[in-house]
């Protein structure tokens, strides 16, 4: 199975809505809800939902990895960026910098959540907790797309990685990357918690 953000530079909000400098090369398809929910340890999505990354399902799982990889993929850009174009990524770190400072209670409220999930197992009971997914794994998971995001990224040509590494200081402050606000959907979905165990 892919990683969620192995299409994050041409799905995200910051690339399909934010400026078309970041959408200069076909979409990849993304991640069905099904696959994220199984790769987070949640019972697999309903079928007959849609395969759109921007909407929530209502499965806190798929919806809180979704939201999740959005929020790091932001930094996790400086930092491809940063790679790949060394004489920017002083910029470009700054501008990150700025965005998180912007949006600090937003990012630390929605990490707070992986509390939120190993409070669930602790209620949950010896038997239920001893084989349920961790906070710790979980985020060692979602870490993981970085590299999926690094591989497509570097698939494409040097003149588009330019551009988008270009763009990206004059993204941070756009509309689209108030995720709290253009992610409403996913937001209101993950700020439910996640469901309570059986």
């Amino acid at each position: 199975m892919k990683p969620l953000a192995c299409c994050l530079f041409t799905s995200l909000a910051l690339i399909h809505l934010a400026a078309p400098a970041w959408a200069a090369s076909p979409a990849a398809p993304a991640s069905a809800p099904s696959a994220a929910s199984a790769q987070w340890g949640a019972p697999a999505a309903r079928p007959s939902e849609p395969d759109d990354p921007d909407r929530a399902t209502g499965d806190w799982f798929h919806d809180y990895a979704a939201l999740m990889v959005r929020l790091r993929s932001v930094g996790w850009i400086a930092q491809i960026c940063g790679e790949v174009f060394p004489a920017n990524a002083e910029l470009e770190q700054h501008a990150y910098d700025d965005w998180l400072r912007a949006h600090r209670a937003f990012v630390d409220e929605m990490e707070g959540q992986f509390a939120a999930l190993d409070r669930r197992w602790a209620a949950a009971g010896r038997a239920a907790a001893a084989s349920a997914p961790r906070a710790a794994a979980l985020q060692a998971r979602l870490d993981a797309n970085l590299s999926g995001l690094r591989e497509d990224f570097l698939a494409r040509p040097r003149s588009i990685q330019q551009r988008r590494c270009d763009a990206y200081p004059n993204l941070l402050p756009s509309k689209a990357l108030d995720l709290e606000r253009s992610q409403a959907e996913l937001v209101r979905s993950v700020r439910l918690g996640p469901p309570p165990t059986p």
